[in-house]
């Protein structure tokens, strides 16, 4: 009488070894082909989760992942000679560059904080240069754009708004040194028209004027402003609306 048996199912060994080789949960060390090491959580062959990357160049990561890129919270430093490490960027990550709010450590001694956009700083944030001035306002892909402050090394500073990097549209700046306030137009970082008055502290200043400045004789001018194509035609700038309750949580 024959005999019949069903086929045991199997799965091909090569098949079986590529599941096994897949990579999930907690890892110790998987290194790259050029040397990098990785250590933390995987999902389905891919970083992801909290994890630890450092590169043969002396590059060191650690924070989160997701889906093989840097995404999350994280810090990114450089090693030293010496042996130690230097923090150049802390804060959030989308998709392996810095976005949202984040500080940014350069090498020549400058400090920003603030938000971030693909890998640029871009919208309201703060800069501390190492020659001691310091801009306050909104950036534009790495660039002052928008209502913004600069302080110089001098203590003098302007106030207004900025394109492209330089003093552009309607703005003040203080004179500290001599004790007046200068109000007017920037085009392409030079004053075309401006109103000089006196400051409050004109007196406390490192050089104050000998006299003070005479009050405005010309009748109109607000008039006369109201008129002006070149004026009316100058750039404000506009604070966003969404960013106002986080910009009042910076510090």
């Amino acid at each position: 009488m024959p005999f019949y048996r069903k086929p045991r199912n199997f799965t091909p060994l090569l098949i079986a070894a590529e599941k096994k080789a897949v990579k999930n949960g907690l890892h110790h060390s998987i290194f790259t082909s050029r040397f990098d090491k990785y250590v933390g959580e995987w999902n389905k062959d891919l970083k992801e989760g909290k994890g630890l990357f450092h590169t043969i160049t002396g590059k060191l990561y650690e924070g989160d992942w997701y889906k093989g890129f840097r995404h999350g919270f994280g810090t990114l430093s450089h090693k030293n000679l010496n042996g130690t490490y230097s923090l150049e960027y802390r804060g959030e990550w989308i998709r392996g560059k810095p976005e949202g709010i984040g500080w940014r450590y350069y090498e020549n001694g400058d400090v920003y904080f603030g938000y971030w956009k693909r890998g640029q700083r871009h919208g309201y944030g703060k800069m501390w240069y190492k020659n001691g001035t310091f801009y306050v306002g909104y950036w534009n892909m790495s660039k002052r754009e928008g209502l913004g402050m600069f302080i110089q090394e001098n203590g003098n500073r302007y106030e207004g708004h900025w394109e492209g990097n330089i003093k552009h549209g309607l703005g003040r700046f203080y004179h500290m040194h001599t004790g007046q306030l200068q109000e007017g137009c920037w085009v392409h970082n030079v004053c075309v028209k401006s109103k000089v008055s006196d400051i409050i502290i004109r007196q406390c200043c490192e050089r104050p004027t000998e006299y003070s400045i005479p009050p405005e004789g010309l009748q109109d001018s607000g008039k006369i402003l109201e008129e002006s194509e070149f004026w009316l035609n100058q750039k404000i700038g506009e604070i966003d609306k969404k960013l106002k309750f986080c910009i009042d949580q910076m510090y």
